[in-house]
């Protein structure tokens, strides 16, 4: 299980200040998608040249062009892209291939998307299901964990896991065997990211020795 910190920021200094306090907690690093629309590309490949040992994820939510958006980010430097699995089949299939010939990952943003889709989706055979509750979603009260709830252990397609995650939910999702945690605001947003980044570290840790 590895934690992802998401950098939903619109400001390049403000998102490498906080990735930096917090590098020694996080096993990758995600440049969001506010950050890649306010800074481009170029977001991604100051990521990948000040955090070289880290993976770098451009949160790209593809909805179409799949494998020119992919060539995109994976030549900015991005070892890990997403596509919406709202898209259609081929966008993600073409996503899905064009991380594979760059020896990359690709992640399938399941936001707002049926159970039913899951399984379509799956048939794809992404890198990773993303299972995203977004902040508008949790405003209304929709929760990750009620997403991942029937998560079987053993299944051959990596799980990533975002929204509205803290450390008291680590246990839960924790439990699922999941791959990736992806935390955003209860890290950057705190009055301490080291600290929080270090708590959450710490916490899942626990469950990573079991």
């Amino acid at each position: 299980m590895k934690i992802q910190v998401a950098l939903d920021f619109s400001d390049l200094k403000q998102a490498i200040a906080i990735a930096k306090e917090v590098e020694e907690y996080v096993d990758i690093i995600e440049a969001g998608t506010p950050l890649i629309k306010s800074e481009g590309m170029n977001a991604v490949v100051e990521l990948k040249k000040r955090f070289p040992k880290k993976k770098i994820v451009a949160d790209m939510k593809t909805m179409d062009t799949g494998a020119f958006e992919a060539e995109i980010a994976i030549n900015a430097g991005a070892d890990i892209i997403t596509v919406l699995g709202a898209a259609d089949d081929k966008t993600i299939k073409d996503a899905i291939e064009t991380a594979e010939k760059n020896k990359k990952e690709c992640v399938v943003d399941l936001i707002n998307t049926s159970p039913e889709r899951w399984k379509e989706i799956e048939k794809l055979k992404p890198h990773y299901l993303g299972f995203h509750v977004g902040i508008d979603q949790q405003k209304k009260g929709v929760n990750v964990l009620e997403q991942i709830i029937n998560l079987k252990e053993k299944r051959n397609i990596k799980i990533a896991v975002a929204g509205g995650i803290n450390k008291d939910k680590i246990k839960s999702i924790a439990d699922k065997k999941v791959d990736i945690i992806i935390v955003g605001g209860a890290i950057t947003r705190s009055e301490n990211p080291k600290n929080a980044a270090k708590e959450i570290c710490e916490e899942l840790n626990r469950f990573r020795k079991i």
